[in-house]
This record gives structure tokens, C-alpha cells and sequence, in this order.
């Protein structure tokens, strides 16, 4: 940043710093200046008209008294119609954080001057958006957590009801338990990402960091999702290389099975998924793609919100917090993630990691 630059910030940060005192500083002069004229011009006026006379003047207390109770007078009712306006703005700032107090975040301050004030308006409409935004994401978190919590709750009390009865036959009675075992599994695992993600949010700094193989780390998570590619025979085009990170193990570790397992759910049979890695410098690319539907463009901005599913109906296999976690451990090991897709094209994550933190 050049020399110029750099003063010309300064200059303007001091000019803000300094425009309230000024102000209230020129304010408070030009009353003085007003009083002490019109005080003047008063007394002019009644020596002048004879409503003051020689033994008033001469008088050494009463005089210096008038002139004392006149100034008092006058300087109240300048100030009075002076401060009107400040006193309107602080009003109007009072009355803008009742409303937003009473949970009204459309209110929206616009305060021009003294530039502290306009100050005073941006930060204050910033704060009203932002807390606009949070009750709305904290309104669909309940509705979604709600919807997701009673779903399976309603399917396995619905199917223990039929199996109370005797005339149902052994494959039935199978099929019935194997879809409450289905739908405890989606209640527990619900219970856990609720969990994981709550413990997970509350993480500011990174503990546990480790230099490991995170190559090694990624064949060992494929061998654990094995079963489910060979049940829905996929075939798999690894390319990965044993190369280190230092971060937390274990929660990078749930990054790559939730983009496996993703990648696996939302890939047709005898479909094919790509796992790659690459290094940039001091910087570890990895990248999980999959030939599946793909992904609405309106949606992509909207696949790491809590509970968002594109499936509206909320058949698909999942609750919408995966990718929130997998957003939220990327985030902490300051990384990034972005995800490209289209409709019939298959969808791609790509992970961006600093080798060494």
C-alpha cells in the first residue's frame, strides 16, 4: 500500500474520531456567541428605550446579576432549539432498538450525520440483518429437526401397532421389524449427528493436530465402505498418494466418509466414483466425484445448511447434516471446500488442505 494511501486512511480516521467533538464543540461556541449577542442587543435595546437606568447600571450587584439571570434564560431556550435535533436522532436510535428488542429485524436506521452517527446506523443495521439471519436459520433448524425426529418415530410406532397382530405371516412380520431396525438406525444416527455437530460448532481453536498419512487414512476409509460399493457394484478409480497433513485424525476422518459415502448413495448401479488427490505447493487437493443425478445449480449454495436436503420429499437415505459437519472440520482446519455439479452430470467435492498447520 502506497504512502498516500495509508495517510489518506489515517487522515480519514482521524477526521471521524475527531468530527464529534468538533461539532459539539462548534455547536456549544455558536450558543455561547448567540447568547452573549442577543443578551447584549437586549440590554442595548432597554438603555436605549429607558428601561434601564443610571443606578441599575452604576450598580455593582444588581447589573452583573441581570446580565447573569438574561444570559441563563436566553442560553436555555437557544439550547433548548438547538439540541432538538440530536436529541431527535438519539430518540429515533431508542425507539429502533425497542423494535429490534421486540424481535422486529426489518428495522433499519438511516442516520446521515454527524458521521458517528452514520456509523452508528451501519453498525446497527448490520447487526439487524445479522440477527434476522440467525432467527431464520434457527426457525428452520427446528421446523427441519422436527420434520427429521418425528418421521421415524411415527414409522416405528406405526409398524410395532401391525406387529401386534397374530395373523400376520413370517415374511411380513420380517419385513415389518427390518423396517423399525431401519428406522431406529436413522433415529440413532440423527441423535449423533445432532450431537457431533453441536460439539463440532463449539470448537474455535483445533486440538489434537497430528502429522499422519491422510493417503493412508483415505484407502482405509474406502476399505470400510467396500461393502456398500460392491453392494450396488460400482466400480472405484482410486489415485492416491501417501502424502502427510498435520490436523485433527479423527475428524478428518469423518470429512472423507461422509464425501465417500455421499458419492456411494447418490451413484447408480455399476456407476463409477473417482477419488484423487494432488499437492499445490504447500497446499493438498482431494477430490470425490461421482456420475450421479447431480445437483441443481439453485441448490449448491444451500448443500451445507443444516438439514437441507434436495430431495424435498426426504425420501433419499440421510438427514442433511453431513455435509454441514464435513463444512464445519474444513473450516476449522482452515480449509475450503466447493462443490461443482449439474443435473445429469454427475457432482464433484474438492477439499483444498494446508499440508502443515
Amino acid at each position: 500500500m502506497s504512502k498516500s494511501r495509508i495517510r489518506s486512511r489515517i487522515s480519514m480516521k482521524l477526521g471521524n474520531r475527531l468530527s464529534l467533538p468538533i461539532t459539539f464543540s462548534i455547536a456549544v461556541f455558536l450558543i455561547f456567541l448567540i447568547t452573549v449577542s442577543t443578551t447584549w442587543l437586549l440590554f442595548f435595546l432597554a438603555d436605549v428605550t429607558g428601561l434601564l437606568n443610571e443606578a441599575i447600571i452604576r450598580d455593582g450587584t444588581v447589573f452583573p446579576i441581570l446580565i447573569l439571570i438574561a444570559c441563563i434564560l436566553i442560553g436555555t431556550v437557544i439550547s433548548m432549539f438547538a439540541s432538538r435535533k440530536m436529541v431527535k436522532s438519539i430518540q429515533t436510535f431508542i425507539n429502533a432498538t425497542d423494535r429490534l428488542a421486540g424481535g422486529d429485524f426489518s428495522m433499519r436506521l438511516q442516520l446521515t450525520s454527524p458521521p458517528e452517527f452514520r456509523i452508528l446506523s451501519e453498525n446497527f443495521n448490520r447487526m439487524a440483518e445479522e440477527l434476522g439471519g440467525i432467527e431464520i436459520l434457527r426457525t428452520d433448524f427446528v421446523n427441519n429437526f422436527s420434520h427429521e425426529f418425528k418421521t421415524p418415530i411415527v414409522s416405528i410406532k406405526g409398524f410395532a401397532e401391525i406387529l401386534k397382530y397374530d395373523d400376520l405371516s413370517k415374511e411380513e412380520r420380517d419385513e415389518y421389524l427390518d423396517i423399525v431396525i431401519e428406522e431406529s438406525a436413522r433415529l440413532a444416527s440423527l441423535a449423533s449427528n445432532v450431537l457431533e455437530l453441536s460439539k463440532i460448532e463449539t470448537l474455535s481453536i483445533l486440538s489434537n493436530k497430528q502429522r499422519y498419512n491422510v493417503g493412508e487414512q483415505i484407502r482405509q476409509c474406502v476399505l470400510l465402505l467396500n461393502a456398500n460399493l460392491e453392494k450396488k457394484h460400482l466400480s472405484l478409480n482410486l489415485n492416491i498418494q501417501d502424502y502427510e497433513l498435520a490436523g485433527n485424525k479423527e475428524l478428518l476422518n469423518q470429512v472423507w466418509l461422509n464425501l465417500l459415502d455421499n458419492a456411494i448413495k447418490f451413484t447408480p448401479e455399476q456407476g463409477e466414483i473417482e477419488v484423487g488427490m494432488k499437492r499445490h505447493g504447500d497446499m493438498l487437493e482431494m477430490l470425490f466425484r461421482d456420475n450421479g443425478s447431480g445437483i441443481a445449480a439453485d441448490a449448491i449454495p444451500k448443500i451445507f445448511d443444516k438439514f437441507y436436503q434436495q430431495d424435498t420429499s426426504h425420501s433419499t437415505a440421510g438427514n442433511g447434516l453431513g455435509l454441514t459437519i464435513v463444512h464445519k472440520i474444513i473450516t476449522l482446519h482452515e480449509g475450503t471446500i466447493q462443490c461443482t455439479s449439474s443435473p445429469g452430470q454427475g457432482t464433484t467435492f474438492t477439499v483444498t488442505l494446508p499440508a502443515g498447520l
